[in-house]
């Protein structure tokens, strides 16, 4: 007996290897915009100082470093 009907077993698993590989994209995607979006970094300027600044006081600075103000 030939038949010319191709089996469907066969479908159903390229389906879920198509499912398997769509969803690891997506999750993928959505570590890599989390990732970016959340390590965009500093963005320091070496600009003019503030009008009563003193620029010897700045330079010691370190980035990290905050100034505190008493009034």
């Amino acid at each position: 007996v030939v038949t010319t009907e191709a089996p469907s077993g066969s479908d159903s698993a390229v389906i879920g290897v198509v499912v398997v590989i769509l969803v690891t994209l997506a999750v993928f995607g959505v570590l890599l915009y989390r990732y970016l979006c959340h390590n965009k970094g500093n963005y320091w300027t070496t600009g003019e100082l503030a009008p009563g600044e003193d620029p010897e006081e700045s330079s010691n600075q370190t980035a990290g470093e905050k100034r505190e103000y008493f009034i």
